[in-house]
């Protein structure tokens, strides 16, 4: 016999607005980098581009992990 399990309604709200606040922050480092490189600040665009990266990367990880498992 197979179970299903349904996601409640307070799942997926916390799901949605972890999704939003995770796209908010790569959105928020790409602005500041962008924003530092054109002011000619080349270490905090740098740590700006850094993070959108491990944010990024993060994210690549943690969806083939759900997608395994």
């Amino acid at each position: 016999m197979h179970h299903v399990t349904t996601a409640t309604a307070a799942s997926t709200a916390a799901l949605t607005v972890g999704l939003s606040v995770y796209a908010a922050l790569i959105f928020a480092g790409i602005a500041v980098a962008l924003y530092d490189a054109r002011r000619h600040r080349r270490g905090r665009a740098t740590a700006a581009a850094v993070i959108v990266g491990v944010l990024t990367l993060a994210g690549l990880v943690v969806a083939i992990a759900s997608s395994v498992a």
